[in-house]
């Protein structure tokens, strides 16, 4: 007698082999899935990171020692401002990319530490009141931190600190330390 056709203990068996199959086949892919949406994650919190300390590198290049004013309009005979408030850093840059011809090329540019975040704003020279652009640079940044002075080992909390800043517009350099997504990163900017 010859069969035709399978018994029913094969088609189990090849029911079984074809479940834990897929089976394998979700749990990998359910596996990729998380790791792929892990790896964007980081990536983009790394391309805001970069950009972040980029963009403050390049506004400290671009820093020229302009004399600020208040609000009132009196001179604060300060070009730089650091450590002060949320305010953390505060100075003058030359913007080379603005094309408008309605004002200065000179921008202030203000960088805000509030509510764990890192935020840049730029007003004119001397009105603050008059905000041209407002940018967060960083959300969940813990612990930020500048200290400022003329040589990398002898910093201060503050700038200008009236006991080492005579005559000296601006720190030659500002150290940034800070802590985000768990890294703890410590950046070291000059002004010369």
């Amino acid at each position: 007698m010859i069969k035709q056709g399978f018994t029913l203990i094969e088609i189990l068996i090849a029911l079984l082999a074809a479940s834990i199959i897929s089976i394998m086949s979700f749990d990998y892919l359910s596996n990729s899935v998380f790791l792929k949406e892990r790896v964007e994650q980081n990536i983009n919190l790394n391309n805001k990171h970069f950009n972040a300390i980029n963009i403050l590198r390049l506004d400290l290049m671009q820093s020229v020692p302009f004399q600020m004013k208040d609000t009132t309009g009196r001179d604060l005979n300060v070009s730089f401002i650091g450590g002060k408030d949320d305010q953390i850093l505060k100075f003058i840059t030359l913007n080379s990319s603005d094309t408008s011809n309605s004002y200065s090329k000179l921008r202030r540019v203000t960088y805000i530490y509030k509510d764990n975040t890192l935020s840049r704003q730029t007003t004119l020279v001397n009105k603050e009141d008059k905000i041209l652009s407002n940018r967060l640079l960083l959300e969940d940044i813990d612990n930020l931190e500048f200290k400022y002075g003329q040589e990398p080992e002898n910093l201060t909390n503050e700038w200008p600190n009236t006991n080492s800043t005579e005559n000296i517009n601006a720190p030659e350099y500002i150290l940034m330390e800070y802590t985000l997504g768990n890294n703890k990163y410590t950046q070291l900017f000059s002004t010369f």
